[in-house]
């Protein structure tokens, strides 16, 4: 499912997301499958959730600067 909207995550101390909330709910991040960040882009993460329906794969983008937010791409069951 493409969602494509901001998010809000919590950090772990290396910055990788732990968990990811947004207007679709509040995902716990199992594990980062992942991690990429082409010269000049923001980071991207491709992550294991538990959603309330399982397991899932989520596609995150990282902020490219601190004013800006995350943003959940997609989601896949």
């Amino acid at each position: 499912m493409l969602i494509d909207e901001p998010v809000s995550a919590e950090t772990t101390p290396t910055g990788r997301p732990s968990q990811i909330t947004g207007p679709h709910g509040c995902y716990q991040v199992r594990r980062v499958l992942e991690e990429w960040q082409a010269p000049g882009e923001a980071r991207y993460y491709r992550l294991q959730i538990t959603t309330p329906n399982g397991l899932a794969i989520a596609e995150v983008l990282a902020p490219r600067t601190t004013t800006t937010q995350w943003t959940l791409r997609q989601v896949w069951p």
